[in-house]
């Protein structure tokens, strides 16, 4: 199979009343090599983003999920799921926070020829404030096993920083992959106290 390439373009955000379903295909799982060093940092980095969020960030943005407007309403149900949580619209995007964020999904394959689950991820601040945004805050629920967090292989990475009113960050971001098909639930979670989430639900076939 020939990876299908990241890439950065902008999202539609009309919003649509229906769950987007992504199925991607992968290479047979023992093409795909185990990397512990990278798992190690995976389990650090989860203790990490659970512990850790801005002041700054806290007092620049509104919490709420406006699901009239700017969430899937026939989700359905996956592993965690919640009540509060923003399911993305057939457009990839979900709205969270006054923001919309759109993650567009793929496999691809990083320099060392490891294959990574990634996603091209645009974030556009509709706050009247300027609003602060952390790539650490993106994790991934893969069909069996913990939440894991990014991998940082990323090509132009998403990584962090500051959005104006009415401005767009850009930037990928990537999780390990090892071959398991199924359904993988990709989770924003904007603030480490916050009961709002964005979701994508991902279908590796």
């Amino acid at each position: 199979m020939t990876d299908v390439p990241v890439s950065l373009l902008d999202a539609e955000y009309a919003p649509t009343d229906a769950t987007t379903s992504f199925v991607l295909e992968g290479p047979a799982p023992v093409a795909v090599l185990k990397r512990g060093a990278l798992l190690t940092v995976v389990v650090s980095l989860l203790s990490f983003a659970g512990a850790w969020s801005s002041p700054v960030a806290n007092a620049a943005i509104s919490s709420h999920a406006a699901h009239a407007n700017g969430c899937a309403t026939h989700a359905g149900t996956y592993p965690g799921s919640k009540s509060t949580d923003c399911v993305a619209l057939s457009n990839n995007t979900v709205f969270v926070d006054d923001t919309v964020v759109s993650a567009k999904w793929s496999l691809t394959a990083d320099i060392f020829g490891f294959t990574n689950l990634c996603a091209a991820v645009t974030i556009r601040n509709q706050n009247k404030s300027k609003y602060f945004f952390n790539d650490i805050n993106m994790t991934l629920r893969p069909p069996m096993g913990s939440v894991t967090v990014l991998n940082f292989t990323a090509k132009h990475a998403l990584e962090d920083g500051f959005i104006a009113p009415g401005a767009v960050a850009r930037g990928n971001i990537c999780f390990d992959y090892f071959g398991r098909a199924g359904q993988y639930v990709a989770m924003y979670s904007p603030r480490a106290r916050s009961a709002i989430r964005g979701i994508w639900l991902v279908n590796v076939a």
